[in-house]
């Protein structure tokens, strides 16, 4: 089980045991080691709340597109497969909600969740929304559009064509909502980090018309591409999702902070 997470600086026995790159505050964490795929929208929002929480984390791969969540190995991490999953010394968390929850919870500075309570129902119901309404034609296209060709299949255009349709409804919702906000409930909050996840795989797989189409989305995910984490560092977690070539040839970008 742990021959998993033998890769990047968590695995390193120069590495300080584990622990973040030089500094002392620093030493109040280890690395975290995310285990994840790059078109994987779960494995992207573990990402981003690990940088909005100033979270250094090393990330290895996991093919999706030949199954290899199922191994026998991964099933003893994870027992029903369910992708990605999270290292930190000795304790392994599987699933994007256990682990965006963990990393919240050992992050620095701010919680992330707004303490109002209007306001955390807001954020709660928006997340929903995306998961619920969005991920899986999200998903669907993503295996259409940029497995299918990796695995040298043609996409299948009809399937295409009712992720798309099915995606209508919620994204004239979310354009609606944020017509007078900066971000989806005013202010940063684990919503955009749902819907980050799906946009930027939609623009990834060739379909930014979604946002085109829609100013207020789009002007969002402008601000989004310039925001920087939400507990100070200086570092955006937009530069670090991965691109369709970043897909196509199994690359996940690691977390580092350094200014402390």
């Amino acid at each position: 089980m742990s021959d998993l997470f033998e890769f990047g600086r968590a695995a390193d026995p120069d590495a300080s045991s584990g622990y973040g790159a030089t500094g002392d505050m620093k030493k109040t964490q280890y690395v975290l080691q995310l285990l994840g795929s790059p078109g994987d929208a779960g494995t992207l929002k573990c990402l981003i709340t690990a940088v909005e929480m100033g979270m250094e984390t090393d990330c290895g791969i996991l093919d999706i597109s030949v199954n290899e969540q199922h191994s026998s190995a991964y099933l003893e991490v994870s027992p029903y497969g369910t992708i990605p999953a999270l290292k930190e010394a000795d304790y392994i968390v599987a699933g994007e909600q256990g682990i965006m929850s963990y990393i919240e919870a050992r992050g620095l500075g701010r919680r992330l969740p707004p303490q109002n309570a209007a306001l955390l129902a807001a954020q709660n119901y928006w997340s929903d929304v995306a998961c619920s309404e969005v991920g899986l034609h999200v998903e669907e296209i993503v295996k259409q559009r940029v497995y299918a060709p990796i695995l040298g299949k043609d996409p299948d255009h009809t399937a295409v064509d009712r992720a798309r349709e099915g995606l209508e409804a919620a994204l004239d919702a979310l354009d609606e909502q944020l017509a007078n906000n900066e971000f989806i409930i005013g202010s940063y909050s684990f919503a955009d980090i749902h819907w980050t996840a799906y946009i930027h795989l939609l623009c990834e797989a060739g379909e930014g018309a979604v946002v085109d189409q829609r100013p207020n989305i789009k002007a969002w995910l402008d601000r989004i591409r310039a925001h920087k984490s939400y507990s100070g560092q200086n570092i955006i977690a937009y530069d670090l999702l991965p691109t369709r070539e970043d897909i196509k040839n199994k690359r996940l970008s690691s977390v580092e902070v350094s200014d402390y």
